[in-house]
């Protein structure tokens, strides 16, 4: 393999996380969890609160009955950096309509352009009591939205159960195999303490009975909205504190439309990979890209999983955490935590013995970003 072209002192490593709890419902607010897990981030990363001058964010609810409410289903920067107590900040900003992977591109573009020094990432989901989480009551549909909202495109992954219909088609899969990825993140669920469905498996008779959302994706095939929140602290290695861990260092990035730069862009090849976690708000997305970046051949994705190579102790390792499928809705920065975890050899129980490089992606087909983190830089 090829030395890294970016030089050590450049190299952007995450040197803290943390969590708050996840739960189906929560008596504290989105405000509460999101400052467990910044605080926890800091510590984890031996630094002080004063130490912050980056923040990047992605605050956007992700549910269709949204109300989109600072401190209550979604918390900006202005918000939590001002409860956190944080007054020295050179550079910050909240990505609309962002995802994890994207907060990390952002943080590592300040730090390379010595904007800050020490840049603090949150993201945290909410679930409002009495809000329709499935469907959109609004009356009246603007912008592009006027194609999608009146015929059910937006509303319980309607747009993603035509893909998978249309997929199952063309491939020669059935919802058999859609099950063989909701079982895999049942199974790596156990072992991660903060997860949703931890020690609670599904039968196929169980998954084949639980009812339609929309054709053919049941209840099982979605991710479950939860009260939770993630973050990570990342610097450049010319400032790195002294931590009692290893840092994970971002290897490279890439963008949905070019996925298969990840790797050169990472100065990694695909057999370099070790471990993946790969978004899965619903179960087709695994089989999608585990195509689109050449792990197997156009529609043979479900293969793959069927076969047994995304096990623990398969080929390439699949979400060690559980998945959006296994944790919760946390909407992509479970799968972040997880790969910083892997790389730098914190993942407790769910270690692997093998994840110096570990793939991120988070997001849908069209809309989406990649990362490669690796235990050096």
């Amino acid at each position: 393999m090829a030395t890294s072209r970016t030089s050590s002192n450049d190299a952007v490593a995450f040197i803290g996380v943390g969590s708050s709890a996840i739960t189906r419902a929560s008596d504290r607010g989105i405000h509460a969890l999101a400052l467990d897990a910044a605080i926890a981030a800091i510590a984890d990363a031996g630094l002080e609160r004063d130490d912050i001058d980056g923040y990047v964010g992605a605050p956007g609810a992700t549910n269709a009955g949204a109300v989109h409410s600072d401190g209550g289903d979604e918390i900006t920067a202005r918000t939590l950096v001002e409860s956190l107590g944080i007054t020295k900040l050179a550079f910050s900003v909240d990505a609309h309509k962002g995802f994890a992977t994207d907060m990390v591109i952002l943080g590592a573009q300040a730090l390379r352009s010595k904007s800050c020094k020490y840049v603090l990432g949150v993201r945290a989901l909410y679930r409002l009591p009495d809000i329709a989480y499935a469907t959109v009551a609004a009356e009246n549909a603007y912008g592009i939205d006027q194609f999608r909202v009146p015929f059910g495109a937006t509303a319980a992954g309607a747009r993603f159960a035509s893909r998978a219909q249309a997929y199952l088609h063309r491939s020669g899969a059935t919802r058999r195999d859609l099950y063989n990825v909701v079982a895999l993140a049942r199974r790596h669920a156990r072992l991660n303490p903060l997860a949703i469905w931890r020690d609670r498996d599904v039968s196929l008779d169980d998954y084949l009975a639980a009812p339609m959302v929309a054709s053919p994706l049941g209840r099982f095939d979605c991710d479950m909205p939860v009260c939770g929140a993630a973050a990570f602290v990342m610097t450049t290695a010319r400032n790195m504190p002294a931590i009692t861990h290893a840092p994970a260092y971002l290897a490279g990035t890439a963008g949905w439309q070019r996925p298969l730069e990840i790797f050169d862009n990472a100065n990694r090849t695909r057999a370099d990979i070790d471990c993946w976690q790969i978004y899965d708000g619903f179960s087709l997305m695994i089989f999608e890209w585990l195509e689109r970046l050449g792990w197997c051949e156009a529609d043979a994705g479900w293969k793959f999983i069927k076969d047994g190579h995304a096990e623990r102790d398969g080929r390439l390792p699949l979400n060690t955490f559980g998945g959006s499928l296994g944790e919760g809705r946390m909407h992509g920065i479970g799968h972040l935590r997880e790969a910083i975890l892997q790389a730098s050899g914190r993942a407790g129980a769910r270690q692997l013995p093998k994840a110096s490089n570990c793939l991120v992606q988070v997001g849908t087909f069209d809309f989406s970003s990649l990362l490669v983190l690796s235990a050096t830089p």
